[in-house]
């Protein structure tokens, strides 16, 4: 769409505009599991955990979003919130999305792995999307259906994306929700630090982001949990993991 720019958000001078884009975007593009309260998400503001990056109309209404959660001790990233109003959805927005902010993100916090989330087609044959970090822009426009999953991973393919052999399930995001399980874990770009071999990942790097994940989103919750503990003994098994395509 000629008439949608692409900005960051940046300051609380943007919490009324990322008020619009929970409410028009993210709350029709994510199932309630699948979503953080609007309170939490306030910590994009910050810009210390949480990046974002909006496409807006030419009357300044949101209309996509690409959030980058960013764990800097050990420089790596999680695309989240990749989500596109569903009237609009198929126009190619989110390529949009991630052709503006993934250099500039690439440039200022140079992470060393580039982490999202998807759903597991092999565990949702049918039913709603699940996901953190996708919804299926470019999926097909239409009714609120959370995105399509297949056409999902096609777009992640596309960017290079590959997945985890292991058995990923993502942390709780609301009070209550509990975690979601049957989902993929994608590597979209790794430098030659942690991934030396264009095929593996130090798995060294894929354990400690989950560490830092399930703590950031559970708090002390997390650390003796036995889920958590399993996931974490399949990336230790070897000393790297293999990278499949998707």
């Amino acid at each position: 769409m000629d008439d949608v720019s692409i900005r960051f958000l940046e300051g609380e001078s943007d919490m009324g505009t990322l008020r619009r884009l929970y409410d028009s975007v993210i709350a029709p593009s994510f199932l309630p599991a699948e979503r953080e309260p609007l309170e939490k998400l306030t910590r994009v503001l910050a810009a210390d955990e949480l990046r974002g990056a909006i496409a807006v109309t030419s009357d300044g209404e949101p209309v996509g979003a690409l959030f980058l959660e960013w764990f800097a001790d050990i420089r790596a990233a999680l695309l989240c919130y990749f989500a596109i109003r569903p009237d609009l959805r198929g126009q190619g927005i989110g390529r949009r999305l991630v052709a503006e902010a993934a250099p500039r993100w690439r440039s200022d916090l140079k992470p060393h792995v580039v982490f999202a989330e998807a759903e597991d087609p092999r565990a949702f044959d049918a039913g709603p999307a699940a996901g953190h970090a996708a919804t299926g822009d470019d999926a097909g426009a239409g009714v609120v259906d959370y995105g399509d999953g297949d056409a999902r991973l096609r777009l992640y393919a596309g960017f290079g994306a590959r997945r985890l052999p292991i058995p990923y399930l993502m942390p709780e995001l609301a009070p209550g929700a509990g975690r979601l399980p049957g989902l993929l874990l994608l590597v979209v770009e790794a430098d030659d630090i942690v991934s030396p071999s264009p095929d593996r990942i130090e798995s060294t790097i894929v354990a400690d982001f989950l560490i830092r994940y399930f703590a950031r989103q559970e708090g002390d919750a997390a650390r003796d949990d036995g889920q958590l503990r399993q996931l974490l003994d399949e990336c230790r098994r070897t000393a790297s993991l293999e990278l499949h395509g998707l």
